[in-house]
């Protein structure tokens, strides 16, 4: 059989030079009807034809979701190109096997036992509606794909500018959004990731009512929707976030001094975080060392050994562990208590405002922080001067350097007061 990859009626041109796309990661994303998930299904499909060897998965967070998604997709392709009898499927298990040379495309879902680790010698992934998937469920199933070469599919729409998908993938969307949606290639982060953005206009099967209900969206004035569903672009912008003025580079300047290192306690529900903090002019430098849950204060001198902090760095941990501070200090470290006040929380973001924020892009924890960081909002609407408690962990860290090392404090009745250095 020949597929003829020039021919209109079964192709969209923008998708074409995606079929050899050698990538370990292929993020598709965008508007409705774009047609994504039917190329996703088509490249799949190519992949278990062409290929002498080829075992793909189609994942999704509830299994029972694939049916009537991924394998519906498939089943239709399969029709419409006339090669269905080409093709054994079963329904349950799902499993669609190629008869000429035994390739098979199979299927998990994360709210089963069964994972993804479980299928010998998997040669790609299809997420379908991958931002409804958590950071943990991609990372446990990526990293048990183990073999030879691996490509995993990434479809999805851009609800939420906070997903784990943006920080993960994603430069800072200033440097490749436009307003109009019209753009389609962007450079990931990751050099091991291809990004393409498309919308209803990059899918020449869109039907004429389908492009007018997209379009209505900004008709009936729910802009936030028409730039997810429409235009494609990252959605759900968050009232009172706290930081703009923050930056991504890609690695610590070396004129920049190190101020010291932040440590914000954590165990269960919260993660140890710690950030070194450097200082470069008028500019805070921030560089994650460490973000993760369930690390005991053996593990966190560990850690801190490892990654190269000085016992005569300084560092400046939160206040509320005193025990926490005693025993890495006994370790030999040199470790002081952040000093705390009533309004310590505000002034300390205030101090920080006052610099240019620059965040390392391996700061992968500390960049989603600072997207989501925001005052607390009443019922009426109002902005307070009050920030959630979350979201918070390597800013508290970097707060209390902040406080201890780059201001001078007088210690009152009332709180903290400063003069400047």
């Amino acid at each position: 059989m020949k597929i003829d990859l020039s021919n209109p009626l079964i192709f969209n041109k923008i998708y074409l030079p995606l079929l050899d796309e050698s990538k370990r990661y292929i993020l598709l994303y965008g508007g409705r009807d774009s047609a994504k998930s039917y190329f996703a299904a088509q490249k799949v499909i190519i992949d278990t034809m062409m290929k002498s060897y080829s075992r793909f998965i189609l994942v999704r967070k509830i299994f029972a979701d694939i049916k009537d998604s991924q394998l519906q997709t498939i089943k239709d392709i399969l029709k419409l190109w006339g090669i269905l009898d080409l093709f054994k499927i079963n329904e349950n298990p799902i499993r669609i096997t190629f008869i000429k040379n035994g390739n098979m495309i199979l299927a998990r879902g994360l709210d089963k036992e069964a994972k993804t680790k479980s299928i010998k010698d998997p040669t790609g992934v299809w997420y379908e509606e991958a931002n409804e998937i958590s950071y943990n469920e991609f990372i446990k199933t990526t990293t048990s794909l183990r073999g030879g070469i691996i490509q995993e599919i990434l479809t999805f729409n851009p609800e939420l500018e906070t997903e784990w998908i943006n920080n993960y993938f994603f430069p800072a969307k200033e440097s490749y959004e436009k307003k109009d949606g019209k753009f389609n290639w962007v450079e990931s982060t990751r050099k091991d990731a291809i990004i393409l953005h498309t919308t209803y206009k990059d899918n020449a099967f869109c039907t004429l009512q389908s492009a007018e209900k997209l379009e209505d969206l900004k008709i009936d004035k729910d802009l936030n929707y028409y730039r997810i569903y429409t235009l494609g672009l990252w959605g759900g912008a968050l009232e009172g976030v706290i930081f703009n003025n923050w930056k991504i580079i890609k690695e610590v300047p070396e004129r920049a001094r190190l101020v010291g290192y932040g440590l914000d306690w954590g165990f269960t529900n919260d993660p140890t975080a710690i950030i070194a903090v450097y200082l470069e002019e008028k500019k805070l430098i921030l560089h994650e060392i460490e973000y993760a849950q369930g690390l005991s204060n053996l593990e966190i001198a560990e850690i801190m050994e490892a990654k190269g902090i000085s016992k005569n760095d300084e560092i400046v941990a939160d206040s509320a562990e005193p025990k926490s501070i005693s025993y890495i200090y006994n370790q030999g470290y040199n470790i002081e208590a952040a000093i705390k006040g009533p309004d310590s929380i505000v002034h300390g973001i205030e101090k920080m405002k006052e610099f240019e924020i620059k965040i390392t892009e391996q700061s992968r924890h500390l960049v989603h922080e600072f997207k989501n960081y925001r005052w607390k909002i009443d019922r009426a609407g109002k902005i307070l001067n009050k920030p959630i408690d979350d979201w918070n962990h390597g800013i508290d860290a970097i707060r209390y350097v902040v406080l201890n090392k780059l201001t001078i404090k007088k210690t009152t009745m009332t709180g903290l007061k400063d003069v400047r250095l």
